[in-house]
């Protein structure tokens, strides 16, 4: 993968704006891994159907419009008007992919919004039942307001007649090439991401398990973006964990995408017992989640800059690595485990994320790269291990409610005397260190930023002035 710096889809880093080409972009250049046993074929049909065929094998129920794997419609009333005037001024419209499947029914692969609106302009009703009214037409002005029926006989005639070129990939076509030619095929004017594609590919048990999960509530509060929900970019995160999860980050294998599909492929199928073992595992890590971390997790925070007070958290991207430490560093530790040390769980991830440059790194720059990866699993997990699995952790670090207390007392840092912006930004250092007798108890407690702590350690004749 080429390293661009301010490359936010390769650093695994999204924001709303990443949402159309997040998926498409992403391992770019990243090739297709098909072993020698591997029958690498595409059979593939093209046909030339016209609207009132769609109309009438919808009808018929010879093409599933809205299978399980496919996104919602969501097509505005002015691009779903524009199309059917697109069609009545004779301009072209893209190509429709299908998949034929065992059954000799057909999915839509590619074109399901265009095939939707066309169908649902015939039928009069959109498919949330609201009456479909052409509307918005800069051209067509004559015909803003009216429906299919409204129209005159000519007009409806050519709509009904007007072909779509249409590309059929055949059932016996082998799956992992049929991924790989969907992702280049998809040339539509709301294109198909790699969660898309890859819910029309591996279908099966472990999808319908996706599409479940990707409706709990608690994951939605995490995540908290409507937009990627409809565009199965839940689907993919949930998949995303399970992968590294299942198979552990030490196994990892770049690329992600590739790490991810043979883990729905491998798995497609999976028992009812597995499936409850999917369940129950997902459920108990976004529970945990969600108390440890809160709205912001999976979001980063950065150190605020006193002099230019830039910094804080960045809530309106959602960080992958991040993502992928919160949700699995859980799996193996019980409820009460994470709980007993929430607050602890918390302060360190935001240590790491202020004052760990290998760790920053680690969720900045690279973070598909298996050594990359496997750094900062190694990081987090040490660190969880350290929380833990050491008694004598506790006594060392105070507790966030003495923190909160401080700040709210006095929001300045007892070293250097500057203004504590955000209790995130802070420490509660010792005033007599912890290693030369000193308590962990408030009358021990000194609050301080935690650039200044850090320079201190045990020195207890340390001056901000000298350093």
């Amino acid at each position: 993968m080429n390293t661009k710096s301010n490359s936010n889809i390769e650093n695994d880093e999204w924001s709303d704006d990443d949402l159309l080409d997040l998926q498409n972009e992403f391992d770019t250049n990243e090739e297709l891994e098909l072993s020698e046993e591997d029958n690498r074929k595409i059979i593939w049909q093209a046909k030339d159907f016209s609207i009132r065929e769609f109309h009438s094998m919808h009808q018929d129920g010879d093409i599933d419009l809205q299978p399980d794997y496919q996104r919602k419609y969501v097509a505005t009333p002015a691009i779903a008007s524009k199309l059917i005037e697109s069609v009545l001024m004779d301009v072209p419209i893209p190509v429709v992919y299908l998949a034929e499947e065992q059954n000799e029914t057909y999915s839509v692969i590619d074109g399901q919004q265009r095939l939707t609106t066309f169908i649902s302009f015939l039928s009069g009703k959109y498919p949330d039942r609201t009456d479909f009214k052409l509307t918005g037409l800069n051209v067509l002005k004559e015909l803003n307001k009216k429906t299919f029926a409204q129209l005159d006989k000519e007009q409806q005639n050519k709509i009904k007649k007007t072909t779509l070129h249409t590309i059929i990939i055949k059932k016996e076509s082998n799956e992992d090439i049929k991924f790989e030619i969907f992702e280049r095929l998809n040339t539509g004017s709301i294109k198909l991401n790699e969660d898309e594609i890859r819910n029309t590919v591996y279908r099966g048990n472990y999808v319908k398990l996706l599409g479940e999960l990707e409706q709990d509530s608690t994951f939605h509060f995490l995540v908290s973006k409507d937009n990627y929900k409809k565009r199965m970019i839940y689907r993919g995160m949930i998949l995303r964990f399970f992968a590294l999860s299942e198979k552990t980050y030490l196994n990892y294998k770049p690329s992600m995408k590739q790490f991810c599909n043979k883990e729905l492929r491998d798995n497609r199928n999976f028992s009812a017992a597995k499936e409850k073992e999917y369940r129950e595992r997902f459920l108990h890590v976004v529970d945990l989640v969600k108390v440890v971390f809160g709205e912001t997790a999976f979001r980063r925070y950065v150190p605020i800059d006193e002099n230019t007070d830039k910094g804080g958290w960045i809530k309106t991207r959602l960080n992958m690595a991040l993502f992928d430490i919160q949700m699995c560093g859980f799996v193996n530790y019980s409820k009460n485990e994470v709980l007993q040390h929430a607050d602890y769980i918390r302060e360190a991830m935001l240590d790491l994320m202020s004052n760990n440059q290998e760790f920053i790194e680690s969720i900045l720059i690279q973070t598909s790269d298996k050594n990359i990866l496997k750094k900062r699993f190694k990081i987090w997990y040490e660190k969880l291990d350290e929380i833990i699995g050491d008694k004598s952790y506790q006594q060392r670090i105070f507790p966030y409610s003495i923190k909160k207390r401080l700040f709210e007392e006095n929001p300045v840092c007892a070293l250097s005397g500057q203004q504590i912006l955000a209790i995130e930004d802070s420490e509660v250092d010792h005033i007599v260190p912890f290693s030369k007798g000193g308590k962990t108890e408030y009358a021990n407690a000194q609050l301080v930023l935690r650039y200044f702590n850090r320079a201190k350690k045990n020195n207890t004749e340390y001056n901000v002035g000298n350093n």
